[in-house]
């Protein structure tokens, strides 16, 4: 990239994964394919942003799960997961965990007392 703004394919690429999030199913392969690029080309984009395409999708989903916990409270922790394309819910606890410092469970319930 040469400072002429944003990339448009990997502008169109991040809204093609947006509109997909919750597809468990969605990967950097399946991505590529429906974008009409390499898995190659689609990695060197990710790259400009210092990341990879699997963790910004992981990214993704846990920022629309965090968002989630705090706006759903009747729905379970576990649904929240799944429905943003995280469907293992130990998984879902271990990298929400990694990501925000605590477990799905007390930051829905300690953001809840703020």
């Amino acid at each position: 990239m040469t400072g002429r703004g944003p990339d448009p394919l990997l502008h169109r690429i991040h809204a093609f994964i947006d509109a997909r999030l919750s597809d468990p199913e969605l990967s950097p392969t399946g991505v590529a394919a429906a974008n009409h690029v390499s898995t190659r080309q689609l990695y060197r984009l990710f790259e400009t942003e210092g990341t990879t395409v699997a963790r910004w999708i992981r990214d993704r989903r846990l920022e629309r799960c965090r968002v989630d916990l705090l706006a759903a409270r009747g729905t379970g922790v576990s649904e929240v997961g799944a429905r943003w394309g995280i469907p293992d819910s130990s998984y879902f606890s271990r990298v929400f965990r990694q990501t925000y410092g605590c477990a799905p469970r007390d930051y829905r319930r300690t953001r809840h007392m703020v």
